[in-house]
């Protein structure tokens, strides 16, 4: 039995990702809304946190961006893990990563002000079960904070950074072929994927 192409397979053998989006254009109004809700943030906050009530209510409306931020790249991956070689897919993949490196930028200022807060600030934010793990990692950052300009441009760089692993998943996933091959006298037909 020869293995099937990965394009070849049925609708119903592949992901559904309908519970993050309806289709392809649900998708696309998505990361619109995702960009005017960090657009907002912005506007709000940046410059404009230095108390733990500051902090705390950014917290709050930063969990919801990051949750579409998480929607927008699990759609946009998903569903070229079963077609690598599929335009349409690509395509969906290349929008979702630009969208998670210029959101990443246009959010950037948070993580400036977070390991730039006062200490008393941090250690009340770390009371708050939620947020240890947050407040873990900012002080963490502290000791090798580049300053912000230099945060901003290592996270606009996101994309060039992520390139070696999605080309070793886009090798490891894809679909390759090889020719027919004899071992021993058994004649083992042309594999298609991993």
């Amino acid at each position: 039995m020869e293995q099937k192409h990965r394009s070849e397979f049925p609708e119903n053998e592949l992901w559904d990702l309908t519970a993050l989006y309806q289709d392809q254009e649900d998708f696309l109004r998505a990361i619109e809304k995702a960009r005017e809700d960090i657009q907002k943030f912005v506007r709000d906050y940046q410059g404009k946190l230095s108390t733990f009530e500051d902090f705390e209510r950014a917290f709050a409306e930063l969990e919801q961006i990051y949750i579409q931020i998480s929607h927008i790249g699990n759609y946009g991956f998903m569903p070229q893990t079963t077609d690598f070689g599929d335009e349409s897919f690509a395509q969906i993949a290349q929008a979702a990563m630009e969208f998670e490196t210029e959101a990443n930028v246009a959010l950037s200022f948070f993580d400036d002000a977070l390991v730039g807060a006062d200490e008393a600030v941090l250690e009340r934010l770390g009371q708050e079960p939620h947020l240890t793990s947050a407040i873990r990692q900012a002080k963490i950052k502290k000791s090798h904070y580049l300053g912000a300009d230099v945060e901003k441009a290592l996270t606009n760089l996101g994309e060039v950074f992520y390139s070696p692993q999605d080309i070793y998943t886009k090798m490891r996933a894809g679909d390759f072929a090889m020719a027919d091959f004899e071992v021993a006298g058994k004649v083992y037909k042309q594999l298609c994927h991993l």
